[in-house]
Formats: structure tokens, sequence, C-alpha cells
């Protein structure tokens, strides 16, 4: 099903990677995969790209030659920030920490009162709208998608005036008959960025603190009730560095030296060097999409590298070439990919990965998705995960569509 999804709404665009890569194979071919980060050996220095900015704090910046990525399933990995080959990877067995790799659970869990794991159909009275909507998550912002109570494919996604992080804040809070109560937790992840590998999973000998770093994850719950029933048990995390300065976060609004990391929809991780005339510049396949690029600095006052959240660039200067079909994009409906991972969908909009943009709509009706009306109020509708996975229309949902 996943790989008949890509087929059909990412042609296109896999068709424009072929045309971009064929400019930039020859010197990527060339490349080697080294790291720059430090060593245990305290005379090896981080390698980077020294700079200066006065509005992050510090006068002595190095920018590392490193990029810690974060995918959907809740796994990091390691990449070479100039030559785009990955250093390490949770997906693949890192001395002693794999099995402590895999207690790192998905950024998005979801139980839908209304939908099944398999491929099937089933009858459902859908006059309770509350009982058929689904709620889907977009992981790192946590933005809140609705699907059409009445099942139907065709149906745009609603998005919420309410992310997770505020549901939580205001729980308990009640919109219509719908009520949703929440909770939130915070945990601290210990990362040796040299060796991919969770530093509770090292013996003390094998430890290199120069290379730690501290990642926050906080983890949000919320149970919506509506008739005295849970309808939907959702949980979102995102991933933040531990201790990070909100100012700093703040002005880092480009990277020192241009480069800049994209996930599509189908775990494909496009890297661009936005100062060059053609900046798409490599490209890696990963098995879920990323959802989460961090820029590693080095700064004076301390030993262990910083994490900052890189920054996002336009379209405009992804692509700077083709300003013709970008100005066509833009006219089009706002699209939101709804993705699985495990037993959970999730979503990723245009606004937070640009690059779904690219993908296309499926052609009305779908007839997969039709709902018949058997007579007696019931109705056949698609209820499984699958039914919901691939590119949506998307619009700001309303007070009104919320009421009984």
């Amino acid at each position: 099903m996943a790989s008949s999804l890509v087929a059909t709404y990412f042609l296109p665009l896999i068709l424009f990677y072929i045309w971009a890569t064929k400019s930039q194979s020859s010197s990527n071919n060339a490349a080697t995969s080294t790291t720059a980060l430090p060593g245990c050996n305290a005379s090896q220095k981080p390698r980077g790209l020294s700079f200066r900015d006065s509005s992050l704090g510090s006068d002595e910046l190095k920018l590392l030659d490193f990029v810690l990525l974060a995918t959907v399933d809740g796994r990091f990995h390691g990449l070479n920030r100039t030559t785009g080959r990955m250093l390490w990877s949770m997906d693949e067995p890192v001395g002693n920490s794999q099995e402590v790799g895999t207690n790192l659970k998905q950024l998005v869990s979801s139980e839908h009162a209304g939908l099944r794991k398999a491929n099937d159909f089933f009858l459902d009275d859908l006059d309770d709208p509350a009982s058929t909507e689904t709620y889907i998550i977009e992981p790192q912002s946590g933005v809140i998608f609705v699907s059409p109570a009445d099942g139907k494919r065709e149906g745009p996604l609603h998005r919420l005036p309410f992310t997770m992080q505020q549901l939580v804040d205001m729980s308990p809070f009640r919109m219509d008959h719908r009520t949703f109560v929440g909770r939130k937790r915070t945990s601290v992840i210990t990362l040796d960025l040299a060796s991919g590998e969770l530093v509770e999973a090292l013996e003390p000998e094998q430890q290199c603190k120069e290379a730690f770093v501290k990642v926050d994850r906080t983890e949000y719950h919320v149970s919506v009730f509506s008739s005295g029933q849970v309808t939907q048990n959702l949980t979102y995390a995102s991933y933040g560095s531990k201790g990070i300065d909100k100012e700093m976060q703040y002005h880092w609004r480009r990277t020192p030296d241009n480069f800049y990391h994209q996930s599509t929809p189908d775990g494909t991780l496009l890297m661009f060097k936005t100062d060059e005339k053609e900046p798409f510049h490599s490209f890696i396949n990963l098995k879920h999409p990323v959802v989460a690029v961090f820029d590693a600095v080095s700064i004076a006052e301390r030993s262990d590298p910083l994490l900052l959240s890189q920054p996002k660039p336009a379209l405009s200067d992804l692509y700077p070439s083709r300003p013709r079909e970008l100005r066509e994009l833009s006219k089009q409906d706002e699209i939101t990919w709804v993705g699985r991972v495990g037993d959970s969908l999730y979503a990723l909009s245009q606004t937070t990965f640009p690059l779904v943009v690219f993908s296309q709509l499926p052609k009305l009706p779908t007839e997969i998705h039709e709902i018949d009306d058997l007579g007696d109020g019931l109705k056949m509708a698609c209820t499984s995960l699958n039914c919901l996975t691939g590119p949506h229309r998307t619009e700001a949902a309303t007070m009104s569509m919320f009421e009984s």
C-alpha cells in the first residue's frame, strides 16, 4: 500500500530529483565521510566553520560538520554536513545502544475508536460525528488535523485552532460536547554524537563526554471524551536541546554555511546549499520521514556541543531557477500528507514540511473510499488506517464545525 502511494503521488517529484541529481552526481561520488565532532583525545579539536554572531550571545562559535536528524519513529541519525553521508543511524546496530534505541518510542501515537489496523470495511452508525472523526498530529509542531467525520476520503482535513501543547495547558478543556483532558512529562536523553549511542548503554570507559548532548523529549497526552466515552487517545512527543537559550534559538534564522536539509513524506532527505546557483546538493533515503533537524554548534564557554533547530528556508531559495512552477504550486489548495508509523497516523503539512507541496492530490472521487447508504441509517465506510494515508486538501477548522 505504501509503495503504491509513493508511486502515485510522488512520481513527478521523483523525476524532479533525477533531473536535479544529474548536475551533482559527479561531485558527490568523490565525497568521503569524515566526522567533525570532538573526540576523546583532548588534542583533537572539532572541525567546522568558525563564525561570529553577537546576537547568539557568544563571539566565538564554530558550526560543526555534523547534523542530527530525528525521524517520526523517534530514532536519531547522524549526518556529515559537508558530504551528506550518513555517519551513523539507530536503524542499524550501534554497539550496545540498539536495544536501548528501540525503546525510543515513535513521536506520534494514537488510538482511534473508529479505525481498524487492517484494510477492511465495516458497518457503522455515523450519527455521532465525534465517534468517527479522526485526530491526526503533526510531529514537532503538535498541530492537530481532523479527518471528515463522514469517512469520505475526498473531504478536506480540518486544522484545529489548538495544538497538543495548548490542549494540555488548557486541560480540562471543553469544546461543544467534546472534552479534552491532557498531561505532559519531560525526560532527558543523553546522546553521544560521535557514535550515535545512548549514554546509558555505554560502559564508563567507552564514554566520550566531549561529544555528549542532552536532548529533552517532552511528551503530551490528550484523551478526547464524548458522551462519557473516550473516543481518542493521543500522544505526541517533541525533541529539543536541553537547557538551550531561547533567545539564541530565536536568532538562529539562517545557517552560516547555507546548508539546509528538507524531508519528503517517503523518507527522502534532500540537502541544499542556497548560496549556489543550483542549490540542490545531494539526497539520502531513510526508512521514515525526518521530522526534526538540528545544527551542532561549538561554543567556547561550554565543553559539549549545542544543538539548534535548523531554520527552514523558503522554497524560492531551494529552487531559484523554477519561479513559474513555484507560483503555480502556490495557487493550489493547501496540502497535508497523512502517513502511518506503526498503528498510528501522523500529518506533514506544507507549512512545516515545504516539499509536501509537490504531492499530487488524488483524483476525485476515489472509488475505494466511497460511502454507500444501505438504508436504516447504516453506511459502509472505509475505516482502516490506510484509508487516510496520502495527500489531503486542508482547511482551517471553525468552531461551528464542532457544534452538534
